[in-house]
């Protein structure tokens, strides 16, 4: 009988055993170099330092980066300024990663503002992403971190869409190169004269 009750146990306890696998993270650092920049009609871009509250239960600053670095980072990457004059202001204004008992949840949110050469307000835009996970998946090794890009990955998203929709009048007409540079403007359009009959 006890021979028995053993090998009855040994599934649960593969099981058990497989959960506790640490979740697939990318071996790559968190960045966002790769996608085509949001070229804006500013002079300068101002990546604010300003660190949201943590909330209760919150565990972001044993991650590295953190979650408002991370929102930074993606600020850094996805905006190129490419204009004469004003400047463009990226702040992080929520990044939460809170762990409760069975559950890991993750808010990041960020603001863009276009400011004129004097400071006023010319266009804002707002962005948010939230993502959870409940029960052993939770507490699986890195599933903060996974948790963390994977929000990282819709705020990008939901980011440029809003950029887009709400900034356009901002956004230059010229598309970047793939390294994140503005291609040299081409010579002018060669014209034909008609000349006089003789």
């Amino acid at each position: 009988m006890p021979r028995r009750r053993t090998l009855l146990l040994l599934p649960i306890l593969a099981t058990a055993c497989a959960n506790r696998d640490p979740v697939p993270v990318p071996p790559v650092p968190i960045g966002y170099r790769h996608l085509i920049p949001l070229p804006l009609n500013v002079a300068s871009i101002e990546i604010a330092e300003v660190v949201p509250v943590p909330p209760p239960g919150d565990i972001g600053a044993r991650l590295s980066p953190t979650p408002a670095e991370a929102v930074r980072i993606m600020g850094r990457d996805r905006l190129l300024p490419v204009g004469t004059e004003g400047k463009g202001v990226f702040t992080v204004t929520t990044a939460s990663l809170v762990q409760g008992r069975e559950a890991l949840s993750c808010l990041i949110a960020c603001r863009l503002e276009v400011l004129s050469p004097m400071g006023s307000r010319l266009g804002i835009v707002e962005a948010q992403s939230r993502r959870g996970v409940n029960g052993p998946d939770a507490t699986r090794p890195r599933a903060d971190e996974a948790l963390l890009r994977q929000t990282l990955d819709d705020l990008n998203v939901e980011f440029e869409f809003q950029v887009r929709r709400s900034l356009r009048d901002w956004l230059s007409t010229i598309a970047p190169n793939p390294d994140g540079t503005i291609p040299a403007p081409g010579p002018a359009p060669v014209t034909r004269e008609e000349l006089p009959r003789t």
